[in-house]
């Protein structure tokens, strides 16, 4: 039997066709709702934070109010009627130095029924500044807000390319699985043919006088067990083909995975990297960074808010005309106001808790950080370790392989002249099946490891896409 041919056959004549791993890989990153479900996540984190970057925008303010009065004079004792009507327009602006600017305008007219001589109409223009100068001294907890804001974003969008990055390993472990799957019901498909070319043989062998009937019923009980083994392998199969499909929102042929061959090499690139490039550490850094500066916010708010404010405010009243032109700023008839306000929470407990609740969190986050860092260290030394050593393995299966192709050959040719039982000849079958599939469990192994210490350097798109 050309046992040797039937083996190279199922590992070399495969279609040469693009690297199915990058292509399904791309197709999942682009498509697939967990990672969609990620980026619209972060699309919201960045109007989160954009909504702390423009929160200092103008306001613009207007208001009208009309008060019809008819009540009693407290000096003449009689009933007057009184109209007043007041009209606003205020402009006002705070800034991320703690500066808070308003400009306001004011119209009004007075209409007395019972003393017309106290009819007026009077315009006010002021301009107001507010500046803290102790707790968001020169705007600083207001800078932070801006700067937690932002580092608080670089840190969500981190963790967004961990999980990305994550789900992409999870996929290629979900591939791999279907591909070393797909390998072994390959190779249980070659082992129903011999099986079968064994039993033909045989049949020919005992109508010829050649062979006992016993060894009819053993090849026959061969076949049977190879057909029944391989049902039970395209089922696992098909089952680690529904995991991509899955995560595809669509069905995926077989023949879109790829089988492992050969000497072939690898879909996954060993791309060199540090494991300080760990997208999960480089996580917790940037979450350290943005907490460090909500710390020194919880700090500033224990003090007290001393707000200095300063009032530059002129008016006009007129019986007839318009009183506006005299009204504006600039003219004589002025006021300048300067003061101080001084408000503190005494004892400040609500902010002392706050501040022990972030020194926690920072504390806890930095703890997370170096132990993370520790574990990975010790993870990427064992995966190195274990390539070394599956490359060995697979080396030695290689040399296995040969000699059990050989081997089961030999006894192939030696049992049709009579010189080998049929038990040396299935003994020799089983030995080659289970070197073919160590092999290829060990190029799985391989796969796995490379992409396992591709995720922990942060390369895993490098070693997909290569």
């Amino acid at each position: 039997m050309k046992i040797l041919l039937l083996t190279t056959i199922f590992f070399l004549n495969l279609s040469m066709t693009q690297a199915a791993l990058s292509e399904l890989s791309k197709e999942y990153l682009n498509s697939s709702f967990d990672n969609e479900d990620q980026r619209l996540g972060l699309k919201i984190n960045q109007l989160t934070k954009n909504q702390v970057l423009e929160s200092k925008a103008w306001a613009l303010s207007a208001a009208t109010l009309n008060t019809d009065s008819k009540l009693k004079s407290s000096s003449t004792f009689l009933s007057t009627q009184t109209q007043t009507n007041s009209h606003s327009l205020e402009l006002s602006k705070s800034f991320f130095t703690g500066t808070e600017f308003t400009f306001s305008n004011t119209y009004s007219t007075y209409d007395n029924d019972l003393f017309p001589s106290t009819n007026n109409k009077g315009f006010t223009q002021s301009l107001s500044l507010t500046q803290d100068l102790w707790k968001n001294f020169l705007g600083r907890n207001d800078d932070l807000d801006r700067v937690v804001a932002e580092k608080t974003y670089n840190y969500q969008d981190q963790s967004t390319r961990f999980q990305i990055e994550t789900n992409l390993f999870n996929f290629v472990t979900d591939y791999i699985n279907v591909k070393v799957a797909r390998a072994i019901v390959d190779l249980q498909e070659l082992a129903v043919k011999r099986a079968q070319k064994r039993l033909n043989l045989i049949k020919r062998r005992v109508k010829d006088g050649l062979s006992e009937r016993v060894d009819l019923y053993s090849a026959r009980t061969q076949e049977l067990a190879s057909i029944e083994k391989l049902k039970s392998d395209t089922i696992t199969f098909d089952t680690s083909v529904e995991s991509l499909s899955k995560k595809l929102h669509r069905k995926v042929q077989n023949t879109e995975v790829l089988s492992y061959k050969l000497g072939s090499s690898s879909e996954l690139e060993l791309v060199a990297g540090k494991i300080e490039e760990n997208n999960g550490f480089i996580q917790t850094k940037k979450q350290i960074e943005y907490l460090k500066d909500v710390l020194t916010q919880k700090e500033n708010g224990l003090y007290p808010t001393l707000a200095f404010s300063g009032t530059y405010a002129t008016n006009e009243y007129k019986q007839s005309g318009s009183p506006i032109s005299g009204g504006t700023l600039g003219n004589s008839n002025n006021q300048v106001s300067l003061g101080l306000s001084l408000t503190w929470n005494i004892g400040s407990y609500s902010e002392k808790l706050q501040r022990e609740s972030s020194s926690i969190s920072l504390n806890r986050a930095k703890m997370e950080s170096r132990q993370s860092l520790l574990s990975l260290k010790e993870e990427e030394d064992a995966l190195g370790k274990r390539l070394r050593e599956v490359d060995v393995l697979i080396e030695s299966a290689l040399e296995r392989l040969d000699l059990a192709n050989k081997t089961l050959q030999e006894y192939n040719r030696l049992y049709s002249r009579g010189r080998a039982t049929l038990d040396q000849v299935i003994r020799a079958e089983e030995d080659l099946i289970s070197t073919q599939v160590s092999y290829v469990r060990y190029l799985f192994r391989r796969d796995s490891y490379t992409s396992k210490l591709a995720y922990l350097h942060g390369k895993l798109n490098e070693a997909v896409f290569k």
